[in-house]
């Protein structure tokens, strides 16, 4: 509640602040990333993302994961899942606002061992250790509600 109050004080007191959006298309995408082992201390992986609107900037994350990753394709693929449960947020806030979009959000990805392990309804055995709550991303492309890309990186 205090981080509430915080908030609305911040905004009664800078109403001449703001963020300038531009114009152009309705559309959601979302940019996702991860080191592998990173971190030299703790081998633990770092992943992030970035969600656009268009063309404007709307929500990003740079966070380390909890757990150490085995491959690289798992770090991407929590990283993944993290950008799929803030895309799928935001896509409930606008539709609470009223808005929608007939165009499913896209998720970028760099890895294609990840992107194919999101597509692929199938458990394989090298990914049984890999928690069931990454596999969010898996149920959101099988039900066609995002859609998951490979961008070169």
């Amino acid at each position: 509640m205090q981080a509430a109050k915080r908030i609305l004080r911040f905004l009664k007191g800078t109403p001449s602040h703001g963020i300038w959006f531009h114009k152009g298309p309705f559309t959601l995408s979302a940019y996702s990333d991860a080191d592998w082992a990173g971190c030299t201390f703790d081998r633990r992986s770092t992943g992030g993302f970035c969600v656009f609107l268009g063309s404007n900037l709307v929500s990003w994350s740079a966070k380390k994961q909890p757990t150490v990753a085995r491959s690289s394709t798992e770090a991407e693929y929590r990283s993944l899942a993290h950008t799929a449960a803030e895309v799928t947020w935001i896509c409930k806030v606008f539709r609470d606002f009223g808005f929608s979009s007939s165009v499913k959000p896209t998720i970028w990805c760099d890895n294609i061992s990840a992107i194919s392990l999101a597509s692929n309804p199938v458990f394989h055995a090298r990914t049984k250790h890999v928690e069931i709550d990454y596999h969010y991303i898996r149920e959101l492309v099988l039900a066609n509600l995002v859609t998951v890309q490979y961008v070169c990186s």
